[in-house]
């Protein structure tokens, strides 16, 4: 005759069944999360923030600035703007010493 599992086997075996299904989810949400990042990254790359055109890069100096033809706007990625205060001086250098952090 089988023997019939006790309340804490079940309970047991009830909780490990919970705790494995919410990792399952929380998997699932993570994987759904990235594909979004991926998804929105794909969508905004080189794509200018203010109209949402093309960008294309031109050079100044040895950096290349992000540029919309469309609004005119011009964009720098991370440290682009250190780059061109190092080389810029006067007006250009104050200029750029306002919107540094």
């Amino acid at each position: 005759m089988p023997v019939k599992p006790s309340r804490p086997e079940e309970e047991y075996f009830a909780k490990l069944e919970v705790e494995r299904r919410r990792k399952i989810w929380e998997e699932r949400q993570a994987q759904i999360q990235e594909e979004e990042k991926q998804r929105q990254r794909t969508l905004h790359f080189m794509r200018c923030p203010k109209c949402g055109m093309q960008l294309d890069q031109i050079a100044f100096g040895d950096v290349l600035v992000d540029k919309c033809f469309s609004c005119e706007g011009m964009w720098l990625d991370k440290g682009e703007l250190d780059k061109i205060q190092a080389k810029e001086a006067g007006f250009m250098g104050t200029l750029l010493n306002v919107f540094r952090t």
